[in-house]
């Protein structure tokens, strides 16, 4: 089990990958980022993690990351790390404070992508209406009728 101080210096390290991550150039920076943030796991973190969550987790049975070479590798972790924080919280069982730390990093980095793959926004597509077209904001998936 993590203690509170081990739980402190995981998030300090995080945060500093998650600004790393703010000042990143396009994808392959992000990409980058994410690779170092999972390189630099501890063996006995990796190992906490596994121990919690059945051995599963973005690393392998020697405790190394999963190779992250692409943003859409980063997707697929972030993807699966998210089903698997839905999944224990379906089933009221305790999330392990290093998953939790992985669901919230890949938010991030998920997000940080999304401002370099304009294409990949999972938000609906919005456009700036001009000054003759009505409502400052308007939903470009549909027609409105004036």
């Amino acid at each position: 089990m993590a203690t509170t101080e081990h739980t402190l210096d995981a998030l300090s390290e995080m945060d500093r990958f998650v600004r790393l991550m703010a000042i990143a150039s396009g994808t392959a920076g992000v990409v980058a980022v994410v690779r170092a943030y999972l390189e630099s796991w501890s063996k006995d973190r990796i190992i906490r993690l596994q121990a919690t969550d059945a051995g599963w987790a973005p690393f392998d049975e020697f405790q190394q990351p999963f190779p992250v070479f692409s943003a859409k590798d980063v997707h697929e972790i972030e993807g699966s790390v998210r089903i698997r924080c839905r999944e224990l919280r379906a089933s009221e069982l305790r999330i392990a404070p290093e998953l939790l730390e992985l669901d919230l990093f890949f938010f991030f980095a998920n997000e940080s992508l999304a401002v370099h793959e304009p294409t990949r926004s999972r938000a609906p597509a919005w456009v700036m209406p001009t000054y003759r077209s009505g409502p400052s904001l308007v939903d470009s998936s549909r027609v409105h009728a004036e």
